[in-house]
């Protein structure tokens, strides 16, 4: 059980931002993608969860090839994601950011939700209990009533990732989650996404700090100028002369 792209290729005009590239994340696995500005990753990121349109490739998902399926179908199909920077509007709270996750993947249609039938109010009752849960894992249980433009970035990027966390996916996609986070907060993602792993999701995780990245991945991908540079365990990652000259040595910036 996996999610697996292949020969990925993305070109916006003249320029490829992702050219043949591969990936798998199974189930249960962490896995890592890195490399300097502009060599990718979020444009990668976009492919596989049906936000940009591939010129080639295919994405599968659990041997499913969902490659012209939407990215609201490959939510329901089991893909979640972030964002580098958050969508959120700043006057709803925290609670509703969270609840929106539950409705993409929520089996009622318009009539029996207007009408308030039984199904739905059990869906409703599981997620607020849901909800509880995720808040609570993700030290966010006191910022409930708070609205996200009073919150400092690193907590509206825990709230982002506790919102795909509630399309219970079978895989999650973070863009960044750890910019701006406290060491704290930082800890708090750290556990989140290990909790993740263990509940047999894989995690495919954009990251600039690479300590965050050696401690969690199973497995890293390193991206510049679009293609594959290396690929490996993170001990290995970080002693490959290529990626140390366009990555980890010379004061290079992720983004």
């Amino acid at each position: 059980m996996s999610l697996t792209a292949e020969g990925i290729v993305v070109r916006f005009g003249g320029v490829t931002a992702v050219d043949a590239v591969d990936l798998s994340v199974e189930r249960g696995q962490i896995v890592s993608v890195i490399g300097p500005n502009g060599s990718g990753k979020s444009t990668l990121f976009n492919a596989i969860s049906g936000l940009v349109t591939m010129q080639s490739g295919t994405v599968t998902l659990d041997g499913k090839d969902i490659s012209a399926a939407n990215a609201t179908e490959r939510v329901r199909a089991g893909i979640a994601r972030t964002f580098q920077t958050p969508r959120f509007d700043p006057q709803i709270t925290v609670r509703t950011a969270v609840i929106c996750g539950f409705y993409p993947v929520m089996n009622t249609a318009l009539l029996p939700s207007l009408l308030r039938a039984p199904v739905t109010q059990h869906q409703e009752s599981e997620a607020e209990r849901n909800y509880r849960d995720i808040i609570s894992s993700m030290g966010l249980a006191d910022l409930s009533g708070a609205q996200l433009g009073e919150l400092p970035m690193g907590q509206v990027r825990l709230v982002e990732v506790a919102r795909a966390i509630a399309a219970g996916p079978s895989y999650l996609l973070l863009d960044e989650p750890a910019a701006g986070l406290s060491a704290n907060e930082q800890h708090k993602l750290s556990e989140t996404i290990r909790v993740m792993a263990k509940r047999d999701i894989g995690v495919l995780l954009v990251e600039h700090n690479f300590e965050l990245v050696k401690n969690l991945a199973e497995h890293v991908i390193v991206l510049n100028r679009g293609q594959l540079l290396a690929k490996g365990a993170a001990s290995y990652i970080a002693e490959h002369p290529g990626v140390i000259n366009v990555y980890l040595g010379g004061g290079a910036r992720d983004a």
